[in-house]
């Protein structure tokens, strides 16, 4: 990892690249989103994130915005076998209570008009539900597969927002093949980005 905007810029691997903000805070771009970075394991090329543009005053009511994707052809991160995704379907006209998976998120502010926002607990979302119940949006976000099983009693409104606030793990290839001999030798890579 590395530090954008700093002297050693061109000492990094390609999108592994790091902010600073406010002299205490590391945030991983990726693509146009931030997340925020808690803890980097560099024995197991592992990085712990949360998604740092939730929006939600409640604790247990968090809005997201931007599913996460990752080319894995081109990208150096990848999501971990720990990981799990729940579906947010927001603003929801019709009542979802007849997907057995849907949690309501009843105490969290709906859109008006009767409108509600759902948690669906289970992994492949397809959107269809979004359809289906004419929900505003839907959003796709992973989380830490432990996380999720906490959720499948009854749910808690400090548990939603907890879930998605303690964030998930990406996977980092730091190898590459240029690299290997330099770096085996002390030495440093570089790219030009």
């Amino acid at each position: 990892f590395w530090l954008i905007n700093s002297s050693t810029s061109d000492c990094g691997y390609p999108g592994l690249g790091l902010v600073c903000e406010d002299n205490a805070t590391l945030i991983l771009p990726v693509k146009s989103h931030h997340y925020g970075v808690f803890h980097i394991d560099y024995d197991t090329h592992t990085v712990a994130v949360s998604d740092a543009d939730i929006d939600g005053s409640a604790a247990g009511c968090p809005r997201l915005h931007v599913n996460l994707t990752i080319d894995t052809a081109s990208s150096w991160l990848r999501l971990t076998p720990s990981d799990s995704n729940v579906t947010f379907l927001y603003d929801c006209k019709k009542n979802a209570s007849s997907l057995s998976s849907a949690v309501e998120l009843s105490w969290c502010p709906g859109g008006g008009g009767g409108r509600r926002w759902y948690v669906l607990l289970p992994d492949g979302g397809t959107g269809a539900e979004a359809r289906e119940y004419e929900c505003e949006e839907v959003v796709v976000a992973p989380v830490l597969g432990v996380h999720k099983e906490g959720m499948v009693g009854p749910p808690g409104a400090p548990a939603v927002g907890d879930m998605v606030r303690a964030g998930f793990q990406l996977m980092y290839n730091a190898h590459s093949g240029q690299c290997g001999g330099c770096e085996r030798s002390g030495g440093w890579c570089g790219y030009r980005h």
